[in-house]
């Protein structure tokens, strides 16, 4: 870093044009470059083509002409966020598959305590029925005792 010092060993000097005067640069101002690469997302592409949700974001994607010997073909990027009909079928899918998850582990819930239930109950049968008796509550009585006297302190 030098900020505005130049010298013969510097590589590269960014500029950026801030005022154009009356003449044109050549190289710099004289040709106006397209922009390579347009938007990808499918939001994006309806905003700078000002299209409303119902047209067919796929027919203004910017493409780029590719040559390789003598032929030409075309480049487009992958339209991201793009709602297609697939892509709604999937999603309704999705959410069905959760649903019946949901479902099916309720009932499988209610399936393990039925038999949980019934388990306990032949638990109980075995014991032949008899409720754990409970011993009669024992009464302790505390004997009172009497802290011995304080010894009177020694006399020197």
């Amino acid at each position: 870093m030098r900020g505005c010092i130049c010298g013969p060993d510097l590589a590269v000097i960014q500029l950026r044009i801030v005022k154009k005067g009356d003449a044109e640069i050549e190289g710099v101002t004289d040709g106006d470059k397209p922009r390579r690469l347009g938007p990808k997302r499918a939001n994006y592409i309806r905003k700078v083509f000002a299209l409303r949700k119902q047209d067919d974001v796929r027919k203004y994607v910017v493409r780029r002409e590719v040559k390789k010997g003598d032929k030409t073909f075309y480049k487009s990027p992958k339209i991201q966020r793009l709602i297609t009909e697939k892509r709604l079928r999937r999603k309704k899918l999705i959410k069905r598959e959760k649903v019946n998850r949901f479902k099916r582990s309720k009932e499988e819930r209610a399936k393990y305590d039925k038999v949980l239930s019934k388990y306990i109950k032949e638990r109980k049968a075995a014991h032949g029925h008899a409720a754990p008796v409970e011993a009669a509550p024992v009464k302790v009585e505390a004997k009172k005792t009497e802290a011995p006297a304080k010894a009177a302190p020694k006399k020197k």
